[in-house]
């Protein structure tokens, strides 16, 4: 590791908290839909901010184990909601018992199967609507909240984070929601994607958290610069970029069920959990990712307007 990695290490190793989880599905949509909702949060009486961690395509809410165990551990409740594209959901309903979630993508029939989902407009929305039935049943815990996701996922917050799309009769349409604080994207869309134009992210103003990788190359060969445009274009006061040296889409296996974690995850959860704490005041945080933590693993840019002086 770098001098970085140990100048603020509550951030780096696990947090105080002893994590519990749990899983529900009484929340349901306006629509009627419920959605099941897995839950990893710190053993504490006290007030805990929320952290929605949205998973990608075909994946499951009880993925992200490692990341929402970490961010838990260090005093947040991580909502993990399950989508209808979870395999659980999606592989029955379009008759792939051939495949399960670890191999369906390598499947032609399955793989075509299930991206038609990824570009289905009223999936985007299905989407967005089973995060605000999370964000709704909060109540007093509503304040603050921090939405985040990977790929597919990554494209849910960004809309929760009031990013706008162009055409599919969705002009105009704001997805954001009122409770949320600011977002962490991992491996996120840029323009000519679903909607996404240059001028998607001028709505955007929450503080941002982007990670991706220098081969984290989307579906028509888009690299970095594709990636990080949610960060380059936001108006965010508040924004920070993590680049994984030789990373791919996996990124160290943050998706992962369990939460033995590879040394890029580990990283990445490390990133996520002082971004929270400076999102919530933490000017420590805010220092240590500033002085680009992990520099053997990352390539960091870090921007943060400061506050004019009153005198």
């Amino acid at each position: 590791m770098g001098c970085n990695e140990h100048r603020h290490p509550r951030w780096v190793r696990p947090g105080p908290h002893q994590v519990r989880t749990r899983e529900t599905a009484e929340l349901t949509t306006a629509d009627g839909q419920r959605v099941a909702v897995f839950t990893q949060e710190p053993e504490t009486a006290e007030p805990k901010p929320v952290v929605v961690l949205c998973h990608g395509l075909g994946g499951s809410h009880r993925g992200y184990a490692g990341l929402g165990r970490h961010l838990a551990s260090h005093g947040y409740a991580v909502l993990h909601p399950q989508f209808l594209d979870a395999f659980e959901l999606a592989g029955p309903r379009l008759g792939l018992s051939e495949v399960d979630e670890r191999t369906w993508a390598a499947d032609p029939v399955a793989k075509q199967k299930m991206h038609a989902l990824l570009f289905d407009p009223r999936h985007w929305q299905s989407r967005v609507a089973r995060v605000h039935a999370v964000l709704d049943s909060l109540g007093p815990r509503s304040a603050g909240v921090l939405v985040a996701g990977h790929s597919y996922g990554a494209y849910t917050a960004q809309l929760l984070l009031g990013t706008r799309l162009t055409g599919f009769g969705l002009d105009g349409t704001d997805f954001g929601h009122p409770a949320v604080a600011g977002g962490i994207l991992l491996s996120p869309q840029g323009s000519g994607d679903r909607g996404l134009t240059g001028s998607s992210w001028a709505g955007v103003e929450r503080p941002l958290l982007v990670v991706t990788g220098t081969r984290d190359f989307g579906a028509r060969g888009e690299g970095v610069a594709w990636r990080r445009e949610p960060f380059d274009r936001a108006r965010s006061a508040v924004k920070h970029l993590a680049v994984v040296r030789d990373g791919d889409h996996q990124l160290g296996g943050i998706p992962a069920h369990d939460d033995r974690t590879g040394p890029v995850a580990a990283a990445i959860s490390a990133v996520a959990a002082a971004f929270a704490d400076h999102v919530h005041g933490d000017r420590a945080a805010g220092a240590w990712l500033a002085a680009g933590p992990f520099p053997t693993l990352f390539e960091h840019t870090h921007q943060e307007e400061t506050a004019c002086p009153t005198s």
